[in-house]
């Protein structure tokens, strides 16, 4: 081999490789789950990714005429209590909020979640955020089995947020910035990746 085509080779290697350590963790885990072509489009309640939001809110109107769930504070999310197994005493009770994530078509591409403990006070310690985080993330991942939630970084930040994604996907909890709610979000990677 000539100079020019060893020069070429080493090149090519060392592009690869800067780009290869470069490449997050975490973006590894999205083209290594898109790569698999799996669609998960399954929400709750039989909602969908990819229904109209007027679908959305027919389905939460007939859940609400069937008492199963109802009007969230201000009216601005769905409230669902969670069932409570026999053994989990009353005041460990939580309520979910949740409401689709739209875009410009009206087109759902995600939904929003918050949980908290029914009994919730300031000065109960057994009921704050950080104890309710591991039950949330266990019931996400009971509900949405796959892989499990890995810590990612923020960008120019030191905290971190929990990730799980399965094909297309992505199941997201917030860092906790409140004493009450945990923050969660299930969207779908086909329609994100489309905007970035």
């Amino acid at each position: 081999m000539n100079f020019r085509t060893i020069t070429k080779i080493s090149l090519i290697l060392t592009c690869a490789l800067f780009f290869s350590c470069s490449v997050s963790e975490y973006s590894k885990l999205v083209q290594r789950e898109m790569a698999t072509g799996v669609i998960h489009d399954s929400l709750l309640f039989d909602m969908k990714f990819g229904e109209h939001r007027q679908d959305f809110y027919q389905k939460c109107w007939q859940l609400n005429q069937k008492g199963i769930i109802s009007n969230g504070p201000g009216s601005t999310t769905v409230k669902y209590n969670l069932p409570m197994h026999g053994d989990i005493p009353s005041e460990n009770g939580i309520t979910m909020l949740f409401f689709g994530d739209f875009n410009e078509e009206k087109i759902m591409t995600g939904m929003d979640f918050q949980f908290y403990y029914n009994a919730w006070s300031i000065w109960n310690k057994s009921l704050q955020s950080d104890k309710l985080l591991p039950v949330v993330m266990d019931s996400l991942k009971k509900w949405y089995p796959g892989n499990n939630f890995i810590k990612v970084p923020l960008k120019k930040d030191s905290v971190e947020f929990l990730v799980k994604i399965d094909g297309n996907r992505r199941i997201t909890i917030r860092p906790l910035n409140d004493e009450r709610i945990v923050k969660a979000k299930i969207d779908d990677l086909r329609y994100v990746l489309d905007k970035d």
